[in-house]
């Protein structure tokens, strides 16, 4: 199982827009259903009736790859039988840089 560039993208999709809607909002230690909620409205993820599970797969599967750092905001707390929970909270600081395209100048990259 390993994650696709079409994942990498979607990843950070999801991060800018979850950032985005912790900063206006301002609470800390949201759910993923809440989160879910705000990125079906956007179309960012499917929407589904089990209210995320789709979702959470995928986080899952970041998280099982370590490639959960691509939507820093995001913390898995292990549970029992593979799975996780979920929570989120601002991560402006650790956000991933976008690389230099031809003429522009190169920004710089968070460690």
């Amino acid at each position: 199982m390993s994650i696709t560039p079409a994942e990498i993208q979607q990843a950070l999709r999801i991060s800018k827009a979850i950032e985005e809607y912790l900063e206006h909002v301002r609470t800390v230690n949201v759910n993923s259903t809440e989160i879910y909620s705000m990125l079906a409205e956007h179309k960012l993820v499917e929407r589904d009736t089990t209210r995320g599970n789709v979702f959470r797969t995928y986080l899952t599967k970041l998280a099982k790859e370590h490639m959960l750092n691509l939507i820093p905001q995001c913390k898995a707390m292990p549970r029992s039988g593979g799975k996780f929970d979920f929570t989120f909270n601002r991560a402006a600081s650790r956000m991933p840089a976008r690389k230099a395209v031809d003429g522009q100048p190169e920004v710089k990259k968070e460690a």
